[in-house]
């Protein structure tokens, strides 16, 4: 059932696509190609972005990397061990916190590459004790769990990752604040959503293509977001469009009269 953008955004704008059984909503999703669809909202909602591990994922994930030395995290930066080790080749040791981590991937993928790394892991509540008990029972070594920001200080970190996670968190600007008083060297934004027109900041969308489970996240004018990291004595050294952007974003550039892209940005502290 294939829909007009102009109707498909005002059936999903309404309250009427509720009224239809899940099975034809997931047909609409699927057919149209929808991702995303822009809303009035000024908040995210407070349940937002549900995601919980088990032992049992981590033991799969574990294994996964074990048996393929060349196994990717899957919606991660393929070149995240080259960056950081390339960087850091000359370093006794490292630290990097990998922020809205969910499973440990990246620490599986980093340590083959960088074995003086000092990672990090952070996450909501329920993930965080699961990958703490995960770390105890294998005694793994060099990953540690951070559970509170709070304790974040000055020159801890050289390297934070955020993997697809900024625009899913409401108090982000605060957040951003907190940690760059920290001033970590380095700064990856992986998979972020960016629109380009000086009409407004930022705006919510709602998350259609993981349906059943509705999501719902900012998206940020480019400059904006530049300027906000920029203005803490960082410099943007590197962006382009993330290798997992197979994103349809014809829903929401048609209602803002631009055009969206999926990106990755990459800065580092002045000197």
């Amino acid at each position: 059932m294939k829909l007009s953008n102009k109707n498909i955004i005002k059936l999903f704008e309404s309250n009427i696509i509720n009224l239809f059984p899940k099975k034809i909503i997931r047909l609409l999703i699927k057919k149209n190609k929808i991702f995303f669809i822009k809303t009035d909202l000024v908040k995210l909602p407070e349940k937002n972005y549900p995601f919980t591990i088990s032992q049992e994922d981590l033991e799969n994930k574990k294994k996964i990397f074990f048996e393929n030395e060349f196994k990717v995290p899957t919606n991660q930066f393929t070149y995240l061990a080259l960056i950081t080790k390339l960087i850091f080749k000359k370093e006794i040791g490292f630290n990097f916190l990998d922020f809205g981590a969910q499973y440990i991937d990246n620490f599986f993928f980093l340590r083959k590459k960088n074995h003086n790394i000092n990672y990090y892991y952070h996450d909501q509540v329920q993930n965080n004790i699961q990958v703490e008990n995960f770390i105890k029972l294998h005694k793994l070594n060099n990953i540690k769990v951070l559970n509170n920001l709070d304790k974040l200080r000055e020159g801890i970190f050289d390297f934070i990752y955020f993997g697809s996670v900024i625009q899913y968190i409401n108090n982000f600007d605060n957040l951003l604040d907190k940690i760059l008083h920290t001033k970590p060297k380095y700064l990856y934004f992986s998979g972020v959503n960016f629109f380009f027109n000086k009409n407004s900041e930022k705006f919510i969308c709602k998350q259609f293509n993981v349906f059943p489970q509705i999501n719902y996240c900012f998206f940020f004018n480019f400059d904006y977001f530049k300027n906000l990291i920029c203005s803490k004595n960082y410099e943007l050294i590197y962006f382009s469009e993330n290798q997992n952007s197979q994103i349809n974003y014809s829903y929401i550039n048609d209602s803002i009269n631009d055009t969206c892209m999926y990106l990755d940005l990459f800065f580092k502290i002045k000197d």
